[in-house]
């Protein structure tokens, strides 16, 4: 079994049996006692699990990754932010949107315009519809907590594309980086980034000066990066910061 089909499904297993022993997901996973551990390291390095003493794991109670746990989050910086963002949209765009809360506040000022959207992002494919929004869903592996799709289909897809612009969000941005709580996530906005001729980030204020486990770039990769006016930017250049505020709504 591939690494990450693994994974998901071990974390399906603990979420559905709130406490989990090792050697109950050895034999789950029909795969070696070292091979478990490796993997339960992983979820734990993305915050998804919590290692317990005497062999035992559950699901994280500090951080809810959920899409639906961080829909609300920073809603109305969410909002004001994307305002901003829907001002960079050009007629025959075509937009690659990325998975996160942050971009689903976009969906609905991008109504009307003449653009095709392309997401992994099983989330918004509601708010897509609703808003008559042309729009290319990439298949694969489906994540239901994230509310995501990822593995070798969405990168291969993706690789066959050139979007005019992306818009994608990230857990965290310091001086020396972009990430993402999720290694998923950062490998496909790595690979987005790569097709895009134009690169936007979306970040409200609570993600500035923080870093996440996985790097998928560093603030000079974007033409424009934008926040609101709570944001602290104490960084040596910030040429490409874009402060949103009410007016742009």
């Amino acid at each position: 079994m591939i690494p990450y089909v693994r994974q998901s499904k071990m974390y399906d297993f603990i979420k559905i049996r709130n406490i989990v022993y090792l050697d109950e997901l050895v034999e789950f996973t029909k795969v070696s006692m070292p091979t478990v551990r490796r993997d339960l390291k992983i979820l734990q390095d993305e915050g998804k699990i919590i290692l317990l003493n005497g062999g035992g794991v559950k699901v994280s109670e500090v951080v809810d990754h959920s899409v639906v746990g961080r829909l609300e989050v920073n809603s109305e910086e969410k909002y004001i932010i994307c305002a901003k963002a829907a001002q960079y949209v050009e007629n025959n765009d075509f937009i690659y949107l990325g998975p996160g809360t942050t971009e689903n506040y976009l969906i609905s000022f991008l109504a009307g315009k003449n653009i095709t959207v392309v997401t992994n992002g099983v989330f918004h494919v509601n708010k897509l519809i609703e808003y008559n929004i042309k729009t290319i869903l990439i298949g694969g592996q489906m994540d239901n907590n994230l509310g995501i799709t990822y593995g070798p289909e969405v990168y291969d897809k993706i690789n066959k594309m050139n979007f005019t612009v992306c818009f994608i969000g990230a857990s965290a941005v310091s001086e020396k980086s972009v990430s993402s709580f999720d290694n998923y996530t950062a490998l496909i906005n790595e690979k987005v980034m790569e097709q895009a001729k134009k690169r936007i980030l979306m970040v409200d204020s609570t993600k500035i000066n923080n870093v996440s486990p996985y790097v998928f770039g560093k603030i000079q990769d974007f033409d424009y990066i934008i926040t609101s006016d709570k944001a602290d930017l104490d960084f040596e250049n910030t040429d490409n910061f874009v402060i949103a505020d009410k007016f742009d709504i």
